[in-house]
Formats: structure tokens, C-alpha cells, sequence
């Protein structure tokens, strides 16, 4: 029978689901440095996070490479094979063809997304404990999520992936990417994405432009939270040079939102409204005035079409629940009128008590445009920060920083407080954190003439932290730094920032509750604690906290070379007032790994008490009738008297030989005890002269290794230069032209290295394989349908658009592999 190792957090580092495998130990969480894949770090934009772990119940996933792993936590241990802890499971998919950067569980726990730099996949998760039951390796269904944009060859990377709180059974995925486009895909159907936002413009940006190249790339998104206006439903998006841009109502195509949410909405509308009327907001006639009542007439429009989908919903819900009448006679002797028959039924689950089912106003439930005149959301921005951030972070580039992820904290002056203040974190490639207060949410905002572009939006800062660097990190390990937040599972005002270098958490509870309180006293700081620290050449690729019976609370960060850091957290406990009890004296404390002889302190106060006592000899004396006369003869009473006070005398001596004896024991214990410690002095002290005496030996070989190692890099050097002098052949200005020629039909047919170089004719060619390879199936498959039902058939007049497009997309990509292999021939033939 094998061996089992009991579980902790400190055997689950041991575990067998962390050993890298083999084929991607060396390359796994680098292979994004490839210039084809849009990784290259040169370029001088973001990295791309990392985020390979998560954590589902009593469930780990692990994500190495094209690999994703599962094991189950559950039961009283592992079993330990071959120097191996437990075992894991590999899940497989026929889509798992690319390197895996972030793992993002949905919140159901059914189905997780995997996301590459520019793919994505959604895997249906196993059913909790499956991974402990089955042998072998599980293959899973997975889906690809619109292949046409999200292709292998395609240029926009995937920069922020994340699941909608209020997604009906969590099936609403939002997608960033790189040019600042919002998507967000049904994952029932995720061929298309079911809405667009985009938060950048259109045009094209030159090399040449003055405009900042971060300022179009975007690299996080985050929804607000909130409980009574509109800052649930809008969306903040952060730009790599740190500009915030925010965009809403947002709601998912399928939204389960409170009740009570809607409510308070419906409430927060009727009291803006009214206080626009008494003319509370502005002065009557002015533009300002125009501009708040414009928009708020649009915002009670989209209230009132959301709350009326409510009330809709409810009714049907009701009506479904409601109990069918009976059969029988009204008044006036007239039976029911025929029962109409029943609503065919529904695969849709009803929704939670105290939810309820709605959809955007400009759209149909099925995704499709609702009739009506519905305006464009009209984008806000960028933010205005107050006061400008500190130029602080880690490295020598510090003005070279990008802004990497975005997350709001919701904090109060309390853990039990409903009124609570959002706070936005801004995190940077240097390290730095930007910490601000939404003290005005952005209202949701059309583009309409009704109210008119909006002014300057403010997000003032409290502070800006700086994260912890190991020492001796080299300033171009920051260019691969994509600090990352990870929310805590129990308290909202506390957040980590994961990054390359390890993770720290930061505690906004002390100066949030601050502001709840009255006092013009100077704010405190953030609380920050580095709980774990990384060397530059073992990068952290993952963190998760979790909060549940298996695992306890905590943190995990896991390695690029498979090492766990699990670290164990305390929960935070509220002070009800009691006053600790006096402090008495401290009891010595007994080192257990100490063999000292003194167990305990030598307690002489027995003995000075039996000592103490008065010594009753002369009272037996003074019980005769003649003590104080003269004796001149001898009796019975004398002699008795004497005997009692040799006895009490006989006592006392008796009580100083134990007291001695007692003495010269501890004294004896002493001494032994103080020979026994100069022994082990002794010792330490000669072990401190061998390690001091090879740590000298060692230091003086280093040095000479390292100056040995410069005398050979300065003869390479000179070798190298000498034979570049002697052997480079001269190149005239006829031979320097073919080359630059054939250098630009390289660069025309293959294009250039970097995300910034033109796009080659070779990607663009295989960018349209890849389009046609998704569009060719689905016209087969439109044209087997109607093959198969004539009546229901595209006609001619519809039929030929999408024939035309066909065939154009046909044409062009002939053309273009035509073009391309002709200049292939030409480079060739040049070459």
C-alpha cells in the first residue's frame, strides 16, 4: 500500500499537478517573446498577463504551456508514487492548440475561458470530484470563441477577459482587445459577438503622428459596483499610458439584475428628475440646465424601458406559477368560455428569488435590433487625475511606465457598513499603484444634440503605492512586468497586486475610514504587505485567494518553474470594546529544542519559610511554676520540659541539613549546566571560524573567476574586431542598393518584426485563410439547409449579396496568393 501525505498548504506544494512538463519546462511562459505571435518586448508595448491558476471549490486548475490540469482537494490526503504527491488530470480538447496565459473561471464554476494572446476558448468544466474518480486523462467540450476576430494569425491581442456578474447562468463573456474594442459573446452561441463598444477611434495612427502609441493601445477594463444609481452598469477602460475612459449602461444581451437594484434606480431617476424641475441643478434658461435635463429625459427613457421588461417578466412568471382555474358554472348558468391552450414550455431555469430577467432597450431578446430610434453611448474621457500621480516606480526607466490593469474597490467606514465609496486602482509596469476616489460617478451619457460633449471628468488620487522589487533586478526585466489585481475572496477594500516579482496586498481600510469621519486630521496611508517575493529568473505566472472548508483562507502564486507559494491568512475580527485583562509577568519560555538542565527556576521560598518559623525552646520552659526563681532541686516537670526543647531544637537543625542539601543539589545543577554551555560556545564558535573561513575562500574564488572572465570578454572582443576588420568584404553603392531592395520585397512579402511593422503580404494572405476557413462552413452548411427545405430558402434577390461578397473574398485571395508567389519567385531569383 502506498504511502499518503495528509494535506496542508505546505504538502499541496508538493503536489504533482506543479511539475512542469517536460516539452515546455524551459520555453512555458516565454514562448509570447516569438515577434510572430505578437509577443515581442522590444516593441515598447504591455506584456501580456499571466493568470494560469484557479481554484473552484474543492477543485485545482493549473494551466503549463497547451496544457490544462485538474485535481481534486478533497478527502484526507494524497497518496505519494514514486517521490510523486497525488496525481491530477489533463483535460483535453482539440482546440488547446496555443500558449495558455490566463485561466478566468465563470461564476457558476461550470465553465472556465482560456485565453491565449490572441485566442480564446471556453471549456466545460467536469462536475465537482470527477477528477478523483476518473483515471486517465478527461476530454472535455470546448468551443472556440469567434474564430474570425480571435485567430492565430491575427495582429489585435486579447488584453482582458472577464465574466459578467449579471449574466443569466453566467454565460456572458467580455473580451478587450488591443484597439480598445469591448466585445461581449453568448457563450451559447459565440461564433459573433451580440454587442460592441469601442473606446478608441477608428482611424489609423501613423508612425510619423505626435500622438502617444500607449494612448491607443488598451490593456484592462473593469465594471463599477454600486447599489443605487448607474455606476453598476458602466464600464471603465484603461489605456497603456494611463488614460481612463468610461462608457455606459452596459447590461449583458441575457442580465439577471436585483430587483431591488432596479428599484432603487427607478427611485435615484424620480428624485434627479425632480429636482431638475424645482430648478435645484442650474439656473432656468441656461445651457447647463439644457444639457442635465436632456440627459436626464434619456436616462428615465432607459430606466422605464428596462423597468417595463421587469414588469413584463414578473407577469409571465407569475402567470406561469399561477394555478390553472377549475372547470365549472359561472353565474346566470353560463359554463367557461374554452380554456386557451398552454404557453409552449421553455428550456430557460426561472430566475433566483429577488431577480429578474432584462435585455438592453436597443436590442430584442434574441439579439437582434429593437425597433425604434436608439442613440449611440457616447464615450467619456479621459479621466482627469487630481492631483497628478507621483513619478515613482521601480528601475531606472521611471517615466517609461505602462498602465497594465484596472479594478474599483468598493470600501466603508466599516466591514458591516452599507455605505460604501469606490475606489479605483490603476496599476503600473514599474510597480506603481495610483489610488483614487470616484467621488462623482460618470453618468451614462448619448451621443445626441440634447446633450452636448461632455466636460472634464475628475478622479482624484489619495496616494500612490509602490510595490516590492527584490534587489538585483536588471531595468529590462520591467518591460516583461504585467502587474495584475487579484480581488479578496472576504473583504472588498483589500486587494493584491500580482506581479513578476511577487505579490503584495493593499488594505484602502484605514484613510476609507477616515473619510467616513468627521476631523480635518491628514489621512492615513494604505496598509501594504509583501506576501510573497520572486527572483527575476523564476517569474510569478498566477495568484488566487480563496476562501473555503477544504483549503482554509488564503493565497496561492505559482511560478513559471511550477514552485507554490501558499500563504496563510487571518480573518479580520471586529473590536467589541472588551479591555484586555492586566498583563502579568511573563513565565520564562523553554527553547524546545534545548537540552538545558534547568527546567525550572530554583524556588527557595519553602525553605525560607520553614526557617522562618520561631523556635518554641524557651516556652517549654517557662510552663514551670519555678522558671524564674532560683532551682535547687531537679523533677519530673524539668525534665520533661528540657526533653520538649531538645526536640524542637533537634527539629530546626534538622530543617537546616535538608535546606543545605537542597542547595548544594541546585548549586551542583549549576555548575553542570554552565559546563554544558561553555561546551556548546565553544562549539559554535569553531563552526563560525570553518564558515567564515570558507566563505573567504569562496568570495576570493569568485573574484577571481569574475575578473578572469573580464580579461576573456576583452580578448573576444579584440579577436572578434580584428577578424570583422580583416574579413568583411567592401560593398559598393550598386551592391548596398540590391541589397535595400531586396530587403523591402523581404519586408513587403514576409512583412517586418514587431507589433508596429506593416503586415506582410504572407499574414495577410493567411489572415484571409483563416477568415475564409470560418465563413466557407457555415455558407455550406446555409446552403445544405436550403437544399433541404426549398420553401425556406434564401431567394435570388438574397442569395446573390452574399454570392458577390463570395466571390469577391475568392477573388482577392487569389489574387493576393498569385502576387504573393510572384514576388516570392522574384526574391528567390534575386537572391
Amino acid at each position: 500500500m502506498s504511502p499518503t501525505l495528509p494535506f496542508s498548504l505546505d504538502t499541496l506544494r508538493s503536489h504533482a499537478i506543479f511539475v512542469p512538463p517536460a516539452s515546455s519546462s524551459t520555453d512555458d511562459g516565454w514562448e509570447l517573446v516569438d515577434s510572430t505571435s505578437g509577443g515581442n518586448l522590444e516593441d515598447g508595448l504591455p506584456a501580456p498577463k499571466n493568470a494560469r491558476i484557479a481554484v473552484r471549490d474543492k477543485d485545482l486548475l493549473v494551466a503549463f504551456g497547451r496544457e490544462v490540469r485538474m485535481a481534486n482537494l478533497g478527502g484526507e490526503g494524497w497518496e505519494v508514487h514514486n517521490g510523486a504527491v497525488g496525481g491530477y488530470k489533463t483535460l483535453k480538447s482539440p482546440h488547446l492548440t496555443f500558449p495558455i496565459h490566463q485561466l478566468v473561471l465563470n461564476p457558476t464554476g461550470r465553465l472556465i475561458a482560456v485565453v491565449g494572446h490572441h485566442q480564446i476558448v471556453v471549456l466545460v468544466l467536469p462536475r465537482a470530484g470527477f477528477a478523483s474518480t476518473v483515471g486517465g486523462d478527461i476530454p472535455c467540450r470546448t468551443f472556440a470563441v469567434d474564430e474570425y476576430q480571435h485567430s492565430p494569425s491575427s495582429t489585435i491581442a486579447v488584453t482582458k477577459v472577464r465574466w459578467h456578474p449579471w449574466a443569466e447562468d453566467g454565460n456572458s463573456l467580455w473580451v478587450l482587445t488591443a484597439d480598445g474594442k469591448l466585445f461581449e459573446y453568448d457563450v451559447v452561441h459565440p461564433q459573433d459577438p451580440v454587442q460592441t463598444f469601442n473606446f478608441l477611434s477608428d482611424k489609423s495612427v501613423s508612425k510619423f503622428s505626435a500622438i502617444d502609441p500607449l494612448s491607443q493601445y488598451a490593456t484592462s477594463f473593469t465594471f463599477s459596483e454600486g447599489s443605487m444609481d448607474f455606476a453598476p452598469l458602466m464600464v471603465y477602460a484603461l489605456m497603456a499610458n494611463g488614460d481612463i475612459y468610461t462608457m455606459g449602461p452596459v447590461l449583458p444581451l441575457h442580465a439577471e439584475v436585483p430587483v431591488e437594484y432596479l428599484q432603487s434606480l427607478q427611485a435615484w431617476v424620480s428624485a434627479r428628475s425632480d429636482s431638475l424641475k424645482s430648478g435645484e441643478d442650474g439656473e432656468e434658461g441656461s445651457a447647463e440646465r439644457a444639457a442635465l435635463s436632456g440627459r436626464a429625459a434619456l436616462q428615465s427613457q432607459w430606466v422605464e424601458a428596462v423597468v417595463s421588461q421587469a414588469s413584463k417578466t414578473s407577469d409571465e412568471t407569475e402567470a406561469e406559477e399561477a394555478p390553472s382555474p377549475s372547470k365549472g358554472r359561472r353565474g346566470f348558468g353560463l359554463r367557461d368560455a374554452t380554456p386557451a391552450p398552454p404557453p409552449p414550455p421553455s428550456n430557460r431555469t426561472p430566475p433566483p428569488p429577488g431577480m429578474v430577467r432584462v435585455h438592453p432597450p436597443h436590442l430584442t431578446a434574441s439579439g437582434n435590433p429593437a425597433p425604434g430610434v436608439h442613440r449611440p453611448l457616447m464615450r467619456q474621457g479621459p479621466l482627469l487625475y487630481s492631483p497628478a500621480p507621483q513619478e515613482v516606480g521601480n528601475g531606472d526607466d521611471v517615466d517609461e511606465q505602462m498602465a497594465t490593469d484596472l479594478i474599483v474597490i468598493r470600501a466603508g467606514a466599516d466591514s458591516e457598513s452599507t455605505h460604501r465609496i469606490n475606489v479605483l486602482a490603476i496599476a503600473w509596469s514599474g510597480g506603481r499603484v495610483d489610488l483614487g476616489v470616484e467621488v462623482e460617478p460618470p453618468e451614462p451619457r448619448w451621443v445626441t444634440s440634447r446633450d452636448p460633449s461632455p466636460g472634464e471628468v475628475t478622479l482624484p488620487l489619495i496616494e500612490s503605492v509602490l510595490s516590492s522589487v527584490p534587489p538585483g533586478v536588471e531595468a529590462e526585466a520591467f518591460a516583461a512586468n504585467a502587474p495584475t489585481f487579484v480581488q479578496d475572496t472576504i473583504h472588498p477594500d483589500v486587494v493584491y497586486v500580482h506581479h513578476s516579482f511577487g505579490v503584495d496586498a493593499i488594505s484602502v481600510e484605514p484613510w476609507a475610514t477616515k473619510l467616513f469621519s468627521a476631523g480635518d486630521d491628514p489621512l492615513p496611508s494604505s496598509d501594504v504587505a509583501c506576501l510573497v517575493e520572486a527572483v527575476p529568473s523564476k517569474p510569478i505566472i498566477g495568484a488566487i485567494t480563496f476562501c473555503n472548508i477544504t483549503l482554509g483562507y488564503g493565497l496561492l502564486a505559482l511560478a513559471t518553474t511550477g514552485q507554490l507559494a501558499a500563504v496563510e491568512m487571518d480573518f479580520r475580527v471586529k473590536d467589541v470594546g472588551i479591555e484586555a485583562p492586566p498583563p502579568s509577568a511573563p513565565a520564562p519560555v523553554v527553547d524546545a529544542d534545548s537540552d538545558s538542565l534547568l527546567q525550572k527556576a530554583f524556588d527557595v521560598a519553602p525553605l525560607l519559610k520553614e526557617l522562618s518559623q520561631p523556635l518554641d525552646a524557651r516556652s517549654a520552659v517557662r510552663k514551670l511554676p519555678d522558671s524564674g526563681k532560683q532551682i535547687t532541686s531537679i523533677g519530673p516537670d524539668h525534665l520533661r520540659a528540657l526533653a520538649e526543647a531538645a526536640s524542637q531544637v533537634r527539629k530546626r537543625a534538622e530543617a537546616v541539613r535538608s535546606a543545605s542539601s537542597a542547595v548544594e543539589r541546585r548549586l551542583d545543577l549549576d555548575i553542570r549546566e554552565m559546563t554544558r554551555q561553555l561546551k556548546e560556545l565553544s562549539d559554535s564558535s569553531s563552526g563560525i571560524d570553518q564558515i567564515r573561513t570558507r566563505a573567504s575562500a569562496n568570495a576570493e574564488r569568485a573574484h577571481t573567476m569574475a575578473t578572469y572572465q573580464v580579461t576573456l570578454s576583452r580578448r573576444l572582443d579584440a579577436i572578434l574586431s580584428a577578424m570583422l576588420s580583416e574579413y568583411r568584404p567592401q560593398i559598393g553603392d550598386v551592391e548596398r542598393k540590391w541589397f535595400d531592395e531586396l530587403e523591402r520585397l523581404r519586408v513587403r512579402v514576409s512583412g517586418g518584426a514587431g507589433r508596429r511593422a506593416p503586415q506582410g503580404l504572407a499574414h495577410k494572405a493567411q489572415v484571409l485563410k483563416e477568415q475564409l476557413a470560418v465563413v466557407k462552413p457555415l455558407a455550406e452548411k446555409a446552403q445544405a439547409e436550403a437544399e433541404a427545405n426549398p420553401s425556406q430558402a434564401y431567394g435570388s434577390k438574397q442569395l446573390r449579396p452574399l454570392e458577390t461578397a463570395l466571390s469577391q473574398r475568392s477573388d482577392e485571395l487569389a489574387r493576393m496568393m498569385r502576387r504573393m508567389e510572384a514576388l516570392t519567385v522574384k526574391v528567390e531569383e534575386a537572391q
